[in-house]
């Protein structure tokens, strides 16, 4: 998970004012269901969530529409796993999802957010979509899911505030801090880089289950990376001696590149190439002060 600026975000021509309308429709579609509700003295909650369903459903092009805006900001790779994930569509997650919450029966869903474009993510469906791999034993797929630090406060209606009060426990890819949680084996496989029993440990464990981040597919490219990245640094490590020859030089810079372009935040798999990278500078107990440095003046 590579941290990803949302303020970068282009708009399409007249989308913020489309987007107004629709929450404002929506609003007053809600409002008009629960007058009829009271005056035939029918559950006025049943119809609050009928509106709120229907509403969201009937103006769902708003949020596509963005979709491939929200993808340009990270080379069109899903924002949690990092996968391109060329053989599916990528959908626009709703971080606060907009019709329900898993943890809670009682929530609406944060169905005023469902037109705001800072509750907007960029995913693939094997990170966004419920996915249960029977082979391979994992369930995961971001879904409806929310989950808050036990007893937090989680906000229920419009005002309430949720962006500084609500203790989330997924990390997110638009906050700096919380790309930091999360590392991986040479095997392909996502851990937490905190210590057991930590706030920041368990919320990367969480992440990674229901972002599915230990999906088969997504394991076997990082495994298949680390591989990739162990054989270019030992490369640059033998030619590295010889660059006074000018071929040996060009050979190592070609290296060098390879490398760079691997760890480049628009890159599939970045994070993880970044990790194995830096795995390599103490590999074999035996520091490459050289990779520490290429590394730390990454351009």
């Amino acid at each position: 998970m590579r941290w990803v600026d949302i303020y970068e975000l282009e708009f399409p021509d007249g989308w913020m004012d489309r987007a107004t309308e629709a929450i404002n429709e929506l609003k007053a579609e809600i409002a008009e269901a629960e007058l009829s509700a009271e005056s035939s003295g029918n559950d006025i909650q049943i119809a609050r969530k009928k509106a709120i369903t229907d509403g969201l459903k009937k103006r769902s092009n708003i949020w596509r529409e963005i979709a491939p805006n929200l993808g340009k900001l990270r080379n069109y790779k899903c924002w949690y796993s990092e996968s391109k994930n060329s053989g599916s569509d990528k959908d626009v997650d709703h971080f606060r999802p907009k019709n329900a919450v898993k943890e809670d029966s009682s929530h609406e869903g944060y169905w005023w957010l469902a037109f705001w474009w800072k509750n907007y993510r960029y995913s693939c469906k094997w990170c966004n979509q419920r996915r249960v791999d029977m082979i391979h034993g994992t369930d995961g797929g971001k879904w409806d899911h929310f989950p808050l630090k036990s007893n937090s406060f989680r906000a229920r209606k419009e005002g309430d505030n949720y962006e500084d009060q609500e203790e989330i426990d997924l990390l997110d890819p638009t906050v700096a801090s919380d790309c930091k949680l999360l590392t991986f084996r040479p095997d392909g496989y996502p851990i937490p880089t905190k210590t057991v029993g930590t706030r920041d440990y368990e919320r990367a464990e969480v992440s990674i289950r229901l972002y599915h981040l230990d999906h088969k597919d997504f394991v076997q490219d990082r495994r298949i990376l680390a591989g990739k990245i162990q054989r270019i640094v030992q490369e640059m490590d033998v030619l590295r001696p010889k660059i006074i020859d000018l071929q040996m030089r060009k050979l190592y810079q070609n290296k060098e590149m390879e490398l760079f372009r691997l760890i480049d935040r628009n890159s599939e798999y970045s994070s993880a190439a970044l990790a194995y990278a830096r795995f390599e500078v103490y590999s074999h107990q035996i520091k490459r002060e050289w990779l520490q440095e290429i590394l730390n003046s990454n351009p």
